[in-house]
């Protein structure tokens, strides 16, 4: 087994975004994708550049646009969403040849899981060389150089073996660059990872001092992918080091069972014209977009301090966000414990007053609780909480042009018009550092003030016997 890490071969993925802009969008990408699929490839990018230009730019004619800004609402559609996220797939009707666009299951897993964290480690996960997120001559030339191999499932592996080793030597993302992620041996699947670990560990003893990775050119690629790691809570890193989240130990265990499983098989794809091409472009992302078993029962846990926005910080307890539950009931348990301090706070007596409701089919609410001190011409008045839920590494930004997206059922908006000023959403975000927690009152009059956007996906059809067509029955 040759191993040399001087053999440098620069192997790129698409640049995503920022962490936290990546995070922020995932789920408006995810919504809109969800929304429009299936349908005709022209449907979906009119309609997807309508839905972008309006989030981003606040405008939803997107013809309209300067065309930098086009090309920036482009750029979060095709690359970010389509590309590196894997939402979206096109595949043409073989009958008519028209080509449709469908979504993903990892699309589809985003909405139903609401952890972030949980879509990247699957995206990690299935992240592979030689793939077909790149242009077709990049492609040809990572199958002449015979790459194969799941890169951050590697890295993974890389780190887990250093932390195994009596001295515990952290490793420099410098190092991770250089003799991984830049390193053709290392690539082409050729290498073990002790092999690396040993090399690395005796090139420091000799003191042999390797070119620093820098700049655009060199060290993007390098630093995204640790990124993607970060954002799938599996590494943490400061300016130098990377090294293992040793909350994540199940997570760590599949990525390093994971490293020597069989990839996506590219070199089966002829690549004579672009027609070809497109064909492995289809079939690559309908593998990419396609979600691990293991990673639907795999849950994100954070131990952090709880932020209500917008008021003074308040410490919960050390173990509530360690909950093994499902999402939506780790959510409602916190939001119950604070409606029931905030009531108690105000008058002891009216604590039995807060009630969990979010097993009660039917209500379009979770919680019920009390005004309280926050309305004091009205105290004693129910107030109605619906709790939504998610987990992200990041903290959100809360800027001029942030925006996030969720679900409600239809009983939850007939509740929301119902209720009015008495009902509120509370959005609880699970985070690595800080849990926060905000308060959107009267939805649905910020809505008919066109403060947020609320699109119906589910019709239901009501129908008689006048409309039937044909009747067919069985024996």
């Amino acid at each position: 087994m040759s191993y040399k890490p001087e053999n440098q071969f620069r192997c790129t993925i698409v640049r995503g975004r920022s962490q936290n802009m990546m995070e922020d969008m995932l789920p408006i990408y995810a919504e809109i994708i969800h929304q429009l699929c299936p349908c005709t490839k022209e449907s979906f990018v009119d309609g997807a550049r309508k839905r972008l230009s309006k989030v981003l730019f606040k405008i939803d004619a997107f013809e309209e646009l300067p065309s930098g800004n086009q090309k920036t609402v482009n750029n979060h559609l095709t690359e970010t969403a389509g590309t590196l996220l894997c939402l979206y797939y096109y595949q043409k009707d073989a009958d008519s040849g028209i080509e449709y666009v469908y979504e993903t299951d990892s699309c589809k897993f985003i909405l139903e899981k609401g952890d972030n964290p949980a879509f990247f480690k699957n995206l990690c996960l299935n992240m592979q060389f030689p793939n077909a997120a790149k242009k077709r001559p990049f492609v040809e030339r990572d199958i002449q150089n015979g790459l194969g191999i799941r890169p951050l499932c590697f890295i993974v592996s890389l780190l887990y073996h250093a932390q195994q080793q009596e001295e515990k030597k952290l490793l420099s993302k410098q190092e991770i660059g250089y003799y991984v992620l830049n390193n053709l041996d290392v690539l082409k699947g050729d290498v073990l990872p002790e092999v690396v670990y040993q090399r690395i560990i005796q090139d420091r003893k000799d003191k042999i001092r390797r070119p620093k990775l820098q700049g655009e050119n060199e060290w993007q690629h390098i630093q995204e992918q640790i990124n993607l790691l970060e954002l799938a809570n599996i590494v943490e890193q400061d300016n130098k080091f990377l090294w293992l989240n040793k909350n994540e130990e199940p997570a760590i265990k599949l990525f390093v069972d994971t490293l020597n499983k069989g990839l996506f098989d590219v070199y089966k794809y002829p690549l004579n014209d672009a027609a070809d091409f497109k064909n492995l472009i289809a079939e690559w992302r309908k593998y990419y977009g396609s979600v691990n078993d293991e990673v639907r029962i795999l849950d994100t846990k954070f131990g952090t301090t709880l932020t209500i926005l917008g008021r003074e910080e308040l410490n919960a307890h050390s173990t509530a966000t360690q909950s093994t539950v499902d999402l939506g009931d780790e959510g409602e348990a916190l939001v119950y414990r604070l409606e029931q301090e905030r009531v108690r706070r105000y008058k002891e007596r009216l604590v039995n007053k807060v009630l969990l409701l979010g097993k009660t089919k039917g209500l379009g609410y979770d919680i019920s609780s009390l005004e309280a001190d926050e309305n004091p011409e009205k105290p004693e008045f129910a107030r109605y909480i619906e709790v939504k839920a998610t987990k992200r590494v990041t903290v959100p930004s809360f800027v001029d042009n942030w925006t996030d997206s969720l679900n409600i059922t239809s009983k939850e908006w007939v509740a929301a018009e119902q209720y009015g000023d008495y009902y509120n959403i509370y959005r609880v975000y699970f985070t690595k550092t800080k849990t926060i927690i905000i308060r959107i009152k009267n939805p649905y009059k910020k809505y008919l003030e066109d403060k947020m956007e609320v699109f119906p996906t589910i019709y239901q059809m009501n129908f008689g016997a006048s409309v039937i067509e044909k009747r067919y029955e069985g024996e």
